[in-house]
């Protein structure tokens, strides 16, 4: 039995993201393979998965590192108030904002940031979050060995649910050197009631832009780590950054970095995200059958045909043509 890579994307992306706007490119299809169909179907998922828990990491590293400032408006309005009341929009769209509070013992640590959402809070690159982000700090920040430890309740990105806790230990002690590691627990609610828990570690380091927390467009992390996957639908895999992901603050996906997925042992999957330029593109390849992926600001990936863009990673070039994306999505 075969069928189109591209007709699931869309039946996918009807049942998954039927609410966010995008539109396909008409290609010729690409037969694949069962076995290779399921491959491409579960990497496509976790592509979608990643995205929201990439927004979540960028929410709770903004609060964490203005920490101080929350402090000291709490000095003059009170604990347990809307500190952010008449701030201004920050990264929302105007008139939008979170209600954020802060509880901390007298000697200033630990303290609790609550960030809460309400039904709808919409970011100015376009995500909308709901529910209610607890974030626990031991020490100040940029100190090593600080932790935080951040609790998703009732929380959803866009059309995906995120619950669960996930601790981030610092390491460093400047504003030019800090790696954080994060190990979580977290569990995803996709549109169409499936379930996935990803538990696993990550290490990102800041190469750039730790000296301005407000503007995310300098931003250049380095991340590593492995997740294991379970999935209600019975399809559970690991998946392992086998070569170091770099993303930019300025560009909604990864430049750079291969992710392998595997199951039982075996090397199901990979998805490179290309040579450091900014794009929405990247190559999946399973079962020797090579698919390029283009990855939306919203809503499920598509994938394009071999035939087009050349049916391999060699192919692909250096996707200068697609120029820099900066402001994508913001």
């Amino acid at each position: 039995m075969k069928t189109t890579i591209k007709t699931l994307l869309v039946i996918l992306t009807f049942v998954f993201f039927s609410c966010q706007k995008g539109e396909f490119t008409d290609t010729t299809t690409t037969d694949l393979s069962t076995s290779q169909l399921k491959s491409a179907t579960m990497a496509v998922n976790d592509v979608a998965v990643e995205s929201v828990s990439a927004e979540a990491n960028y929410e709770t590293y903004f609060y964490g590192e203005y920490e101080q400032m929350l402090r000291q408006l709490s000095q003059t309005r009170g604990e347990g108030v809307n500190l952010m009341n008449g701030q201004g929009s920050m990264h929302y769209m105007n008139g939008q904002a979170p209600s954020v509070s802060i509880e901390s013992a007298a000697t200033g640590y630990p303290m609790k940031i609550s960030i809460d959402y309400g039904k709808s809070t919409e970011t100015q690159h376009g995500m909308k979050i709901s529910g209610k982000v607890v974030i626990a700090i031991s020490g100040p920040k940029n100190t090593d060995g600080t932790t935080r430890t951040i609790s998703y309740i009732g929380c959803k990105i866009d059309l995906i649910g995120i619950a669960g806790t996930s601790t981030e230990t610092l390491t460093g002690n400047s504003k030019t050197a800090l790696k954080t590691t994060i190990v979580s627990d977290l569990t995803f609610t996709l549109a169409n009631g499936t379930v996935v828990n990803r538990a696993g570690k990550e290490v990102r380091e800041w190469i750039k832009g730790m000296d301005t927390p407000l503007d995310r467009n300098d931003d250049m992390i380095q991340i590593i780590g492995a997740v294991n996957v379970k999935s209600s639908t019975g399809d559970n895999y690991s998946r392992m950054i086998t070569i170091p992901l770099i993303r930019l603050g300025d560009c909604s996906n990864p430049v750079q970095g291969i992710v392998t997925y595997s199951k039982n042992g075996s090397v199901i999957a990979t998805l490179d995200y290309g040579k450091g330029v900014c794009d929405n593109l990247a190559m999946l390849t399973t079962n020797g059958k090579t698919v390029e992926i283009v990855l939306k600001d919203h809503g499920m990936p598509e994938a394009m045909t071999d035939g087009q863009h050349g049916g391999n990673m060699g192919g692909n070039g250096s996707m200068g043509g697609h120029g820099s994306m900066g402001g994508n999505g913001k």
